[in-house]
């Protein structure tokens, strides 16, 4: 397809999918989408390896395979769903599986992704008369979608943020100078660049333009150990995770009644990430002039749950269609489903260097916990956003405020609070964004969906 005959279909793009750019092209283009991809894989392990006190080891593999997934992902769906569309860790799942590895290790988490993933399968197929498309108006409105992601914004900003600028040490909290400049340059460089650059590639990969400078800051200070880098093999075997995290922290291997709040909230976080890729798929198809049937999103989302069901079996977490990349196609207005496929190879070249992987492990955290800083804003205004569209009722209000304040409340719940609950309330109570989603689903069946919205 030419250029002229994609514009004449009514697409936004100069470069349509199905046309041809030369290899240098598909390699420039494709690394512009790399760039903004990056964060997930990156971010993702190491929040992991700060709260369960991974090591170095499990860390720069967990990245290593993150990496290579999120580039399996990409190069494979854009090749049967015929979309640029590209694919990274959900950071939802983070949210949902730290209180669920506390409680029953990580390999009945991973366990419980492949579980959720195959569920999320079966509800696609067939393509034609997928239930997918039909469950999600009742299970993700904006009612429950906007509070869910203001929740996650608060509940994940410790974890993810405050304690790898603060690391608990030996002695208590490690308060480090040094790691608070590097944080706070990992914060500025991003608000500098959304200031003085209104559009570009540097604009769409702030976030990772702060890492990369506070990271040359890093390296001029000496907080990087290029020692540990220079020792560390170029390429390791892929694993199963069940090798992985052998020993499951010490947690019981076992399936029982107190599992099952864990599998609810992995679903739900499955659901939201499934909402989010049918709405890149919408946005996408829009964006290039092509028609999205149901049967083409289910075949899509089976794709993207299979791929992710199989990189899960190594370590991977689930991945979802990265929405930013959007802003990268709208700029570029080149929307060659070939670009997306370099880069993918890109990120699977770079991925299966473990020494690399090591080098991203070995760069202060503080650097992550700045740029997570960031992005947990971002995630949080994004639910501000989403609220203000819906229909502002009294009911719709109501059903907002409550589960908001209820997942923010339980956000900051003492642990002394929660050790006097049963399992399986407890467990939702240490799963702020679970039990929102939750209740603002209860609220709505109830209130909107039953009966009829009483509150306009």
């Amino acid at each position: 397809m030419s250029a002229d005959a994609s514009k004449a279909q009514g697409t936004q793009l100069a470069i349509g999918v199905d046309d041809k750019l030369s290899v240098g092209e598909n390699f420039l283009y494709g690394l512009q989408h790399v760039f903004v991809l990056m964060m997930s894989p990156l971010i993702t392990p190491i929040i992991f390896a700060s709260v369960f006190q991974w090591d170095i080891d499990i860390t720069a593999y967990l990245i290593m395979i993150m990496i290579v997934g999120a580039g399996i992902e990409t190069l494979i769906q854009t090749r049967f769903l015929k979309l640029p569309v590209a694919q990274a860790q959900a950071i939802i799942f983070i949210a949902a599986m730290i209180p669920a590895v506390f409680a029953f290790g990580p390999i009945m988490v991973w366990i419980g992704l492949l579980v959720v993933s195959l569920i999320t399968i079966l509800l696609v197929i067939p393509f034609k008369h997928g239930v997918v498309g039909r469950l999600l108006p009742y299970l993700t409105p904006p009612v429950v979608i906007g509070p869910l992601f203001i929740v996650m914004g608060v509940s994940l900003v410790k974890v993810a943020s405050i304690d790898l600028i603060f690391p608990l040490g030996p002695e208590g909290v490690i308060i480090d100078p040094a790691n608070f400049i590097l944080a706070l340059i990992a914060i500025l460089v991003p608000i500098l660049i959304s200031f003085f650059v209104p559009k570009g590639i540097l604009r769409y990969a702030c976030v990772l333009w702060g890492i990369a400078a506070a990271t040359i800051v890093a390296a001029i200070m000496g907080k990087i150990d290029f020692a540990r880098v220079a020792s560390a093999p170029w390429f390791v075997a892929p694993r199963f995770f069940t090798s992985l995290f052998a020993g499951n922290m010490g947690r019981p291997i076992a399936f029982n009644w107190s599992f099952i709040p864990a599998m609810l909230i992995l679903f739900i976080a499955e659901i939201s990430n499934v909402t989010d890729t049918v709405g890149t798929y919408q946005a996408t198809s829009k964006l290039v002039g092509q028609k999205l049937t149901s049967q083409r999103t289910n075949k899509g989302l089976f794709v993207e749950t299979t791929s992710s069901l199989i990189t899960t079996l190594f370590g991977n977490i689930p991945c979802t269609s990265f929405s930013q990349n959007l802003g990268v196609l709208s700029l570029s207005r080149v929307g060659a489903k070939s670009i997306m496929i370099a880069g993918g190879i890109i990120m699977i070249v770079v991925g299966v260097f473990y020494k690399v992987a090591v080098f991203f492990t070995v760069i202060p955290w503080a650097i992550y916990g700045g740029a997570m800083f960031v992005l947990l804003g971002m995630i949080a205004f994004v639910g501000i956003q989403i609220i203000l569209s819906m229909e502002m009722t009294e009911t719709n209000k109501l059903i907002v405020g409550i589960s908001t304040i209820l997942g923010i409340a339980f956000t900051f719940m003492p642990q002394a609070i929660t050790n006097t609950l049963a399992q399986f309330f407890s467990f939702l109570v240490q799963n702020p964004i679970g039990s929102t989603v939750i209740v603002a689903i209860i609220l709505n069946l109830v209130f909107v969906v039953g009966l009829k919205s009483p509150g306009k």
